[in-house]
């Protein structure tokens, strides 16, 4: 598989498969929440293709990577096309955290269980979108900009106010976001979604995952 070639749904599920028969063989049940790009692959008709896997090892870490490293050399898959770079935007488990849905078992043909998939509330992922910060010249900030102001239409987050307040519950003990004040850096990355939003014109799209409030209690 090329390195520079997308990961659509089959390749990411087929990925999965294969995670999850080996975790089976080794008697374990592995989960993973996914985020990004690739959760709106497999979640949404917003992206029909990511660059990658965002996901998050929720158990059996060590093992969980060496599965995963075994998959990549096994399938051909690029370095790296699961990493763990979302994870210092995606509390753990505890107060506060996203609110993790199971998404799906796998593998799909019904045999030993190796692998659930959790997704969280787009609401969450909209969160993120805000809070990433890419250098200006980084050709990432359009396709957040774009990923992004699809989820405000899924999500009706769509006003300045009700995006801080989504801030001020994903991420209240990062300071300088929008606590206690919101910084100016969010302020104009806000008004310019909210911009954007509000001269879009595709049709809203659609969530096939579980939904639920952006954090759990």
């Amino acid at each position: 598989m090329p390195a520079d070639r997308k990961l659509d749904k089959q390749t990411i599920e087929d990925a999965f498969d294969a995670i999850a028969e080996m975790a089976s063989q080794r008697g374990i049940v592995l989960d993973m929440a996914v985020y990004g790009g690739s959760c709106l692959v497999l979640a949404s008709d917003i992206r029909a293709a990511s660059e990658d896997v965002d996901a998050v090892y929720l158990n059996h870490q060590e093992q969980a990577r060496k599965i995963v490293d075994s998959v990549t050399r096994r399938k051909r898959l690029p370095d790296g096309w699961m990493n763990q770079a979302a994870k210092q935007f995606a509390p753990p488990r505890g107060n506060p955290q996203p609110h993790l849905l199971q998404f799906q078992d796998y593998p799909r043909d019904g045999s030993a269980l190796g692998l659930r998939i959790f997704t969280p509330a787009p609401e969450y992922l909209l969160a993120m979108k805000v809070l990433a910060n890419r250098a200006p010249d980084d050709d990432k900030n359009l396709t957040d900009s774009t990923d992004a102001v699809a989820l405000m239409k899924l999500t009706g987050i769509n006003t300045y106010e009700k995006i801080v307040d989504l801030m001020e519950q994903c991420y209240p003990n990062i300071p300088g976001i929008v606590l206690p004040t919101v910084s100016g850096r969010m302020s104009a990355k806000i008004k310019g979604l909210v911009d954007e939003y509000n001269g879009a014109n595709s049709a809203s799209p659609t969530w096939i995952a579980g939904r639920g409030r952006p954090l759990a209690p």
